[in-house]
């Protein structure tokens, strides 16, 4: 790795004239009236800390590091996606990467397709081995990986550029969105290069950030979004919970929280403190009891800083609302009856979201809060604030406003700005009730509904996974009507059980028969055992506990159960994760000078982090939920069932969906 990064600041002086300063070790400062700037660059081991000291007043644009990378030898590259719904996974450095270029115009503004990714704010580029990512990311070669990011991500947003041409990896971070003033020293970027194994040099990355994962026990559970949608009502919930709570409560889940979680359809969106009394009469916070009385922990979907067209909010308080420069409100996307960004930066808007969470919690009786579209408080710069300040502002805003035992599951979020603000994350898109949904929706951005990218994204950002907080993978289906076949019903559960520390359906608990029972009850068994490595042995450290099984060697390799391809885990999840062929071996590196044929050319390649690293200890395979699953492949569907819900796994990987939609 480059160990002398190139560092460029661009700023803006009174009148508005636009000048750029560059710096490096062996370079002296230079640019067009760079003293009046005075950068100076620290470095501490792995950190390199830049600050600027101006002469009079003035605007700092950006300050972007570049870095010398070998780009063109290494298997794979990985860019951290903006949203928790960005696809995120490793890519061959000769990929590019999908975005909203080939959609025309009028349908993007239509559908405001460009409000949940980066696509207002990041250059989008479509050319081969120019892929650009936000926050940090890392090239790996064989099983030791270069990470490069942003240490501060609450002083702004960094986004990363590649440049396989040049082999550099640009890291560029926005300004203060205020003036500075003369004499007022700032430090604008805190570039992090760290080399090890991945999850050695992603934990040192949290560590310099000075992250630590909130202490939080896994979940297990019901939610009612993928079975219901919003059409909800407690009747329909009362009749769910006997089904969950049968189930779940007659399980050993030892150490893993029982959840019933309602989700959206309970309230016009940004009316929360106002439910439906015709679909809820007794209230939220009898439904509330009732998950109680039945023995789970009660769970709520919120989405605090948004509303809809159609709510009180909205007819009632546009001062409320969030405008561009321009003085036109700021739709977060066409969801509902239309939706649009609350300032959170607004005195009575902060109140609203304190009450609303405040409600929720020590009202009704909510214990588990899923807060959604929360990229929205961060969509313009505003009030001297700049996208990062100002994510940073609204996540801390939710933790004061409910008691210090309430669980977050945040989503729709910047995934760098949620690193220890939450219990348990996102980590991609909306699974669909399909395996990649439809052709013209395959054009709609990065963070478009996919079961298939859903998938992808649990492997890709499982180092994150009790580190930074417990990665949600969303649901997983063992139910007969929803149109992805057995082979992928058995990936999605085996990733969600394997590579996260959520294991929810949408599934009617009560009706599965006793082979669907059977499956998931050895899922369960594998989520568990795993989740006492996910448990903290304390609340200062969240320290993970380890076990010691050793590997069966006597495992067929080719046996039919090669769906999962050995259930090989590792002792801690925060090691690196299990071997699990989840969804068709992907291609290897690429290592010709053509580019491939598209940007779906993402690479796991052998030598990747699923291989087992030396000095990590190894745990059985899961015989157990292997021979479920080969069970129940071999009964599989009829053929006319089969027929119905083919869906080739060699179909483009393409990448927007957003949930709630």
């Amino acid at each position: 790795m480059d160990l002398n990064p190139k560092f460029q600041i661009a700023w803006r002086v009174p009148d508005g004239g636009r000048r750029v300063t560059y710096v490096s070790d062996q370079v002296p400062t230079f640019g067009a009236d760079c003293r009046d700037l005075d950068v100076t660059v620290e470095r501490d081991g792995d950190v390199w800390h830049v600050w600027v000291d101006p002469e009079y007043d003035l605007t700092v644009e950006s300050a972007a590091a570049t870095v010398s990378l070998d780009l063109q030898h290494a298997d794979a590259l990985f860019l951290n996606g903006y949203n928790s719904w960005t696809d995120s996974w490793e890519r061959s450095p000769r990929a590019n990467m999908h975005g909203l270029w080939g959609t025309p115009r009028g349908i993007v503004d239509h559908w405001v397709l460009d409000a949940s990714g980066d696509y207002r704010f990041a250059r989008q580029d479509p050319r081969f081995g120019h892929q650009h990512g936000e926050g940090y990311g890392y090239l790996r070669f064989g099983q030791a990986v270069s990470l490069f990011g942003d240490c501060k991500p609450d002083t702004g947003l960094t986004v990363i550029y590649e440049d396989l041409p040049e082999n550099t990896i640009t890291l560029e971070k926005e300004g203060p969105n205020r003036a500075l003033a003369a004499g007022e020293r700032v430090e604008v970027l805190t570039l992090v290069l760290v080399e090890g194994t991945l999850q050695g040099a992603f934990s040192r990355y949290v560590e310099l950030m000075g992250v630590k994962r909130r202490p939080a026990l896994p979940l297990v559970g019901f939610t009612s979004w993928y079975r219901h949608y919003g059409d909800i009502d407690a009747a329909t919930l009362r009749r769910d919970l006997v089904g969950v709570s049968d189930v779940l409560l007659a399980q050993p889940l030892e150490g893993a929280l029982p959840v019933f979680q309602v989700d959206d359809g309970y309230a016009k969106v940004g009316d929360w403190t106002r439910p439906d009394l015709e679909r809820f009469p007794a209230g939220m916070g009898a439904v509330a009891d009732d998950i109680c009385s039945a023995g789970l922990v009660p769970g709520l979907w919120m989405a605090p800083f948004v509303c809809e067209k159609d709510s009180h909010t909205f007819a009632e308080h546009q001062d409320w609302l969030l405008r561009d420069a321009q003085g036109h409100l700021v739709m977060s996307g066409s969801h509902w009856s239309g939706g649009y960004a609350l300032d959170t930066q607004n005195p009575e808007v902060r109140d609203y979201v304190r009450t609303s969470l405040s409600t929720a919690t020590r009202i009704w009786g909510f214990k588990l809060l899923k807060l959604d579209f929360l990229y929205a408080a961060a969509m313009v710069p505003h009030a001297g604030l700049n996208r990062g300040e100002l994510m940073a502002d609204a996540l801390d805003l939710l933790r004061e406003s409910v008691p210090d035992n309430t669980l977050f599951d945040f989503c729709g979020v910047p995934v760098v700005s949620a690193f220890g603000r939450c219990e348990y994350c996102r980590v991609g898109c909306d699974v669909g009730l399909d395996w990649n949904d439809t052709l013209h929706m395959r054009v709609t951005g990065r963070e478009r509904v996919s079961t298939k990218n859903s998938l992808h994204n649990t492997k890709g950002r499982a180092h994150l996974n009790g580190v930074t907080f417990l990665n949600d993978p969303d649901v997983f289906f063992l139910r007969r009507d929803v149109k992805i076949t057995d082979s992928q019903r058995t990936r999605l559960l085996s990733a969600d059980s394997l590579l996260g520390g959520v294991l929810f359906t949408s599934d009617d608990m009560g009706a599965w028969d006793s082979r669907q029972m059977g499956i998931f009850q050895n899922a369960l068994d594998t989520f568990v055992r795993r989740s006492r490595d996910l448990v903290p042995q304390g609340e200062d450290h969240g320290e993970l506990e380890t076990n010691n099984d050793s590997y069966d060697e006597e495992e067929e390799p080719d046996s039919p159960s090669s769906a999962l391809n050995a259930e090989v885990m590792t002792s801690d999840m925060t090691q690196p994760m299990p071997v699990v062929d989840m969804t068709q071996p992907m291609p290897v590196a690429d290592k010709i000078d053509t580019p491939p044929a598209s940007d779906q050319m993402e690479v796991v390649p052998e030598s990747d982090m699923t291989q087992v690293m030396d000095g990590l200890d190894m745990t059985m395979v899961d015989r157990p939920l292997l021979a479920a699953i080969e069970a129940a492949e071999r009964e599989g569907d009829s053929p006319e069932e089969s027929d119905a819900l083919r869906d080739s796994d060699d179909m483009p990987l393409e990448t927007e969906g957003n949930s709630h939609e």
